[in-house]
């Protein structure tokens, strides 16, 4: 039972970690394209939380696995395992009661949020849907890049495109 619980926190911790870190952005894409009122996520309380739950259960697989094997037992001590399960969830709970650090952790997301407007992160969300997953992976990769590519976007969709030597453009 415990081996399941330690497999799917820590599927989470490592899910959370990427998010985080700007490794993956799709979700928080995803979430910038929802209608009505902006709900800011709290990735910093989910990764804390995932990675506490993830500690905790590892010592006790660890401990009952140390049962059985005495050079385990000075391997892997799981007292320190449960120590830091303890300060990770005093860190949620302090995170949870600071809202800058609740809202602070992927640093590309709050450099959108303090730089552009509601409209222009839905548009950016949407742009960023419909270009191809491999360019998705190379912009998660890079924050230069994606910088880049969040300000064309911008200047592209929202303020419209203008190419003077376009003939099309004598007829609008």
């Amino acid at each position: 039972m415990f081996w399941l619980v330690t497999l799917v926190s820590g599927a989470f911790t490592v899910y959370y970690a990427a998010v985080a870190s700007g490794l993956y952005r799709d979700p928080l894409m995803w979430h910038l394209q929802r209608y009505g009122e902006e709900h800011r996520p709290s990735l910093a309380l989910r990764l804390l939380l995932a990675s506490a739950t993830f500690s905790l259960s590892a010592g006790v697989v660890l401990s009952a696995l140390a049962e059985s094997n005495p050079v385990a037992r000075r391997i892997f001590p799981s007292d320190i395992l449960t120590v830091l399960a303890l300060v990770l969830y005093a860190a949620s709970f302090i995170v949870w009661q600071t809202t800058s650090l609740r809202e602070s952790l992927p640093r590309w997301y709050v450099h959108l949020l303090r730089t552009t407007s509601r409209q222009e992160r839905r548009q950016i969300a949407y742009a960023w849907a419909r270009i191809p997953r491999r360019l998705r992976w190379r912009l998660s990769g890079d924050q230069a890049s994606f910088v880049v590519w969040s300000e064309l976007v911008r200047l592209t969709v929202i303020y419209g495109a203008f190419d003077p030597n376009s003939p099309w453009d004598v007829w609008y």
